[in-house]
């Protein structure tokens, strides 16, 4: 065994490299759309595998995204284990602010757009991957490393892809970037994302109002009902509301987005079945209701096979240099999908950051090597299961 002490003072050894790439590719503009720049990441990365022995694939993106890369690393175990690494190389931040906001450093963090969401996990895997092999492993069935380019939009092209990747995975180590108090991410809320949208009858509402049909009260109601269905471990959140034209007129049309979250998949089910009876059930006669699904993600739940998976990595982190934390997190990533397969899966094991999505998101450098050491020490013990 390599260990993870050992991994670590290879990605210690190497700091300068690290983050010097780091740099690179947080100031390559990459947000999911257009695709130019999600290309550029995963075409930069599809090099540095392949150079490193990988068989290298680019999937087609399909909804405009770009190229998905998977690298995969054959060893000399025929019949041992797969284990699949997920990133991603979009982020939230638009065309032209790596050139207003570059990649800095500042008393050992570091800034710039999507540097722990999460260019600066990326690197690190790479770099983790080549500290592995360089030390002598080999003696592992199957390791994928897929970086698709749709994340931060719900995964449109991408989700197929990594079903279809991760089904027959005995695990997925999923690197977005470590809580800022180094906490790994154990369970995630799944997610259900539409619109609502409500037609009525419109009529002059001081003449005729008899006549009209309002969208915005059977609107109304519906929200009303709509918000009752939160409970524990599940929540309601309705935005955008819209409706009507002009002040006389009874609204012949209405809507409003909602989500609903849950951290249980039948707590999930559950609201979103309630959810479609309530949309499909007007309150005033004449109105009629559609509720149309614009995206979203099941549970990612702390079930049995990620709770032997957190027990490894707990052990792994003290070799690491590591304090070990797992918590749940109410945002989705690529996860949240290999969860229903049976897949274990344990997310947040990148290096620590914060702010994500913001102008302040940062990357604390002095992670990198701990967390990439944890990161490699579970592979290597994973392999030999």
């Amino acid at each position: 065994m390599i260990g993870a002490a050992a991994i670590r003072k290879a990605l210690e050894a190497r700091k300068d490299e690290i983050i010097d790439q780091i740099a690179h590719v947080v100031n390559i503009d990459s947000p999911t759309f257009p695709s130019k720049g999600t290309n550029a990441v995963s075409s930069h990365f599809a090099e540095k595998y392949r150079t490193m022995g990988a068989d290298v694939e680019m999937i087609p993106g399909t909804h405009e995204t770009g190229d998905h890369l998977l690298a995969t690393f054959h060893g000399k175990r025929e019949t041992g284990p797969h284990i699949l690494l997920i990133g991603h190389c979009d982020t939230v931040f638009p065309e032209g602010i790596a050139a207003q906001r570059p990649f800095t450093m500042k008393d050992g963090i570091a800034y710039g757009p999507g540097v722990a969401d999460m260019k600066g996990c990326l690197v690190t895997c790479q770099f983790m991957m080549e500290a592995l092999l360089t030390e002598g492993f080999e003696e592992f069935g199957k390791i994928g490393i897929l970086y698709d380019t749709d994340e931060e939009r719900g995964n449109p092209s991408s989700r197929n892809v990594i079903e279809r990747i991760g089904k027959d995975a005995a695990a997925a180590l999923i690197i977005e970037s470590g809580r800022a108090n180094g906490s790994t991410v154990s369970s995630r809320k799944g997610s259900c994302f539409g619109r609502l949208l409500v037609s009525g009858v419109s009529a002059h509402a001081g003449v005729d109002p008899e006549k009209g049909r309002s969208a915005v009260h059977e609107l109304a109601h519906q929200m009303v009902a709509i918000q009752k269905l939160e409970r524990e471990g599940g929540t309601v959140n309705i935005t955008g509301l819209s409706g009507g034209h002009r002040p006389h007129i009874v609204a012949d049309e209405a809507s409003c987005h909602v989500e609903v979250r849950a951290e249980r998949q039948a707590i999930f089910d559950s609201m979103t079945d309630e959810l479609r009876r309530i949309t499909s059930s007007p309150h005033i006669e004449g109105t009629r209701s559609e509720f149309q699904i614009l995206g979203g993600r099941p549970v990612m739940e702390f079930n049995a096979e990620t709770e032997k998976l957190v027990s490894i990595a707990a052990e792994i982190a003290e070799d690491a240099g590591v304090e070990f934390m797992h918590a749940p997190s109410g945002g989705g990533s690529d996860g949240n999908y290999l969860s229903p397969l049976g897949v274990a899966v344990l997310d947040g094991l990148g290096p620590v950051g914060g702010n994500l999505h913001t102008d302040e998101e940062y990357l604390e450098l002095e992670s990198i090597a701990p967390r990439g050491a944890l990161l490699g020490g579970l592979i290597e013990r994973l392999s030999t299961k």
